[in-house]
């Protein structure tokens, strides 16, 4: 999406019935440039959320914690609570908002949908979510107030993939850990015979979830990308002048023709050859 054509200020304030604590539907996309766009001891009586597009700045607490805020997090902005957003003067902030009425929020945080331990939370999002902001700020700016509660559903809809986002986005970070962990167990075994199922375990997951989480962020298999770590020892030895037999034996291969052989398969030349090469370019 062009930022570019995004106005100072291109949103919409409707209300459903007369109070607007309790009835406000609003959104659409705030650019702040300068340091007095920043939101000090704010406090409103409905819920908002906003997700950054661009820029950064910091959330602080009523208690005085500094949250950094940075594109692509989602900030919440709680009824009755007092807080401040402060945003970096350098021009280049953007953020789209939705606000909703407080029987709305006390709704979404009963069913479990909006979470109130964390004010500031990174999201995992696709690109069309920006089609689906810019679709319901026309369409909220057109529609009659007859209509209005339709616009509703539709605002919570989104609210809603924003907060899965970020369960995504938390599921992705710990999945990351857990194949981080696994990388340097299975990278500090020298025994090509080391079983894959033993890393599973030991990063507390059933073997066939952990292969394929591990395939999708590696994009290898564990067993593959295994022989490619006890590949890179053979290497290292072989340039460090062990022999191939002193090699294979010292990696758990039962003889040289299987740690040929594997080699060949990985690298596309033989362990001699490889050796040989090395010591001549040095």
């Amino acid at each position: 999406m062009n930022y570019e054509r995004i106005k100072e200020n291109d949103v919409i304030y409707r209300c459903i019935g007369d109070d607007l604590n309790k009835g406000i539907l609003s959104c659409g996309f705030m650019r702040k440039r300068t340091a007095e766009r920043s939101q000090y001891n704010f406090m409103i009586g409905y819920y908002s959320c906003f997700l950054i597009l661009q820029g950064s700045g910091r959330y602080i607490t009523k208690a005085g914690e500094v949250i950094s805020m940075q594109a692509g997090d989602l900030v919440q902005r709680f009824p009755a609570y007092m807080h401040s957003t402060e945003i970096e003067p350098d021009g280049d902030w953007i953020e789209f908002y939705i606000s909703v009425g407080y029987p709305v929020y006390e709704y979404l945080t009963a069913l479990g949908v909006i979470k109130t331990d964390k004010a500031v939370q990174h999201v995992r999002l696709k690109e069309d979510i920006l089609c689906d902001f810019t679709t319901l700020l026309h369409t909220i700016k057109g529609t009659t107030d007859r209509m209005l509660p339709d616009m509703l559903i539709k605002a919570q809809e989104i609210i809603l993939r924003l907060h899965r986002s970020v369960e995504n986005e938390q599921i992705e970070q710990q999945y990351e850990e857990i194949i981080d962990k696994a990388c340097q167990l299975i990278g500090s075994t020298n025994n090509i015979h080391y079983n894959m199922k033993e890393a599973a375990k030991a990063v507390n997951m059933g073997y066939e979830n952990f292969r394929k989480i591990f395939k999708k962020r590696m994009g290898v298999s564990p067993g593959r990308y295994h022989v490619e770590q006890i590949m890179k020892q053979a290497k290292m030895m072989l340039i460090s002048g062990v022999s191939i037999k002193q090699a294979a034996l010292s990696l758990g291969y039962g003889d040289v023709y299987s740690f040929t052989k594997q080699f060949i398969k990985s690298q596309g030349i033989s362990p001699g050859r490889y050796a040989s090469s090395c010591i001549y370019n040095r």
